[in-house]
């Protein structure tokens, strides 16, 4: 997790401007001016060699955010975000669909006069842009620009890829970076999801100098995540946070941790430390209003902040600990219920934001993407995680956000989908024998 900022403006104050970003990014600041820009980079290194950036090569400049998990499929480089570069060269302005990873990038070509600004497939890291006939700027928080003095700085949409002019600073082009196929479900069974998520743990816990924890609470997603790190014999830390969770089935999964010779720590919603975390989130991540809707009904929640959720706040209290006692990266189980469940099950709707009460149709057309594969709820809770865990200095990753992952569920047969609650996960748990709370929505 890092976090960057170009602009065509001058930068008088870099300490205002820089405030917020700076979190994410506490190994490493660098400011460079070209030809009258200015590119800041924060730096959280986390594989790899230790590697300033902007890159640079053939008049081109890259900041970025995030992990690109196939960067050796284009060369061997010291960091992942070396490919960025010889990926362009390679495929030009879509050079972005033939990566895979978590990203937010911002590329300039100054021999073409362009640039280039892309989201990953679900933007899990956050980015504003603001574009004016007086210029370009492009930060991880809005803050940055804002404080520049652009006006109708505006989030930059998941899955997107815009490409700019710099000499009048008009869209060229813009495009998605994964188009899912959604015309066919035909697979069924599960195997392909499973080796899908298998492969999708794989990757984001690979190489790494930092040490990884999870949220483990008695629900479908972090049980998933903890049984594939334990049988990939990953080395992590579990934070089970106590008061509304499923005693017996906790119990039961601290067993097998404890078997497998895991790590694990239980909090308690009742310590006084989560109060003091609670301010520390206020006071160091900018305001974020969630925008939460459904469109099949008139339910809309886009008034309240990021740092009064409860989930906000018991996720800080566990990134302070767990940052305290050395661990950097989060493996996140965010994605699931925007994706597999729709917040609901067979018509049923769990939450008022649910679409469609999680009852996927024969002609997924009919609802793709419904408000939650991109935005409403999956583009707010990213921003908790985001938000958070960056102002920890704590890197995020989604394995569930996997775009194979994902593809892989909606090539599902229509009746496998709609077996059983998250039936993939279902599966996967009652295979491995993992214990669960079987139909219901748990976890903070």
């Amino acid at each position: 997790m890092c976090s960057i900022l170009f602009t065509t403006k001058e930068i008088l104050d870099v300490e205002s401007i820089n405030y917020y970003n700076k979190f994410r990014g506490p190994d490493n600041t660098n400011i460079k001016n070209i030809n009258g820009h200015t590119f800041v980079h924060n730096l959280l290194s986390i594989t790899g060699e230790f590697t300033i950036q902007p890159f640079n090569k053939d008049n081109i400049f890259v900041i970025y955010n995030g992990e690109i998990y196939n960067s050796n499929d284009f060369g061997n480089y010291n960091s992942d975000g070396e490919c960025l570069i010889d990926v362009y060269l390679k495929y030009g302005n879509e050079f972005t669909k033939y990566l895979d990873g978590e990203f937010a990038i911002c590329l300039v070509d100054y021999t073409k006069e362009v640039c280039i600004i892309s989201s990953d497939t679900f933007k899990t890291k956050p980015i504003f842009y603001s574009l004016s006939k007086d210029g370009l700027g492009v930060s991880t928080y809005s803050s940055s620009l804002v404080k520049l003095g652009f006006n109708n700085v505006q989030k930059f949409k998941p899955n997107k890829t815009m490409v700019i002019n710099l000499k009048n600073f008009e869209t060229i082009e813009e495009f998605e970076v994964v188009e899912f196929d959604i015309q066919n479900q035909n697979k069924n069974n599960f195997d392909d999801f499973i080796k899908s998520f298998e492969n999708a743990i794989s990757k984001r816990t690979k190489n790494l100098r930092e040490k990884i924890f999870i949220g483990l609470s008695s629900g479908y997603d972090s049980g998933a995540i903890c049984n594939e790190l334990i049988k990939q014999n990953v080395d992590f830390k579990s934070y089970i946070l106590k008061g509304t969770e499923n005693e017996e089935i906790l119990s039961k999964r601290i067993n097998i941790l404890e078997s497998n010779d895991k790590k694990y720590h239980i909090l308690h919603k009742s310590d006084n430390r989560l109060s003091e975390t609670i301010s520390y989130i206020k006071k160091n991540t900018e305001e974020f209003k969630y925008t939460i809707s459904s469109y099949s009904s008139n339910y809309n929640e886009s008034y309240l902040s990021l740092t009064d959720d409860g989930g906000s706040r018991h996720l800080s209290y566990i990134c302070d600990v767990a940052k305290s006692e050395g661990y950097k990266i989060l493996i996140s189980g965010s994605g699931p219920d925007e994706l597999f469940s729709d917040y609901g099950f067979g018509g049923t709707k769990f939450y008022q934001h649910s679409n469609f009460g999680g009852l996927f149709p024969d002609d997924l057309s009919s609802i793709f993407p419904w408000n939650s594969f991109y935005g409403s709820s999956m583009e707010s809770y990213i921003a908790k995680e985001e938000y958070v865990g960056g102002s920890y200095g704590i890197e995020v990753r989604y394995p569930f956000l996997d775009k194979k992952v994902v593809q892989e569920f909606l090539w599902l047969d229509v009746k496998l989908k709609n077996l059983v609650y998250k039936s993939p996960l279902n599966y996967y748990l009652n295979t491995n024998k993992f214990p669960f709370n079987e139909g219901q929505k748990l976890g903070f």
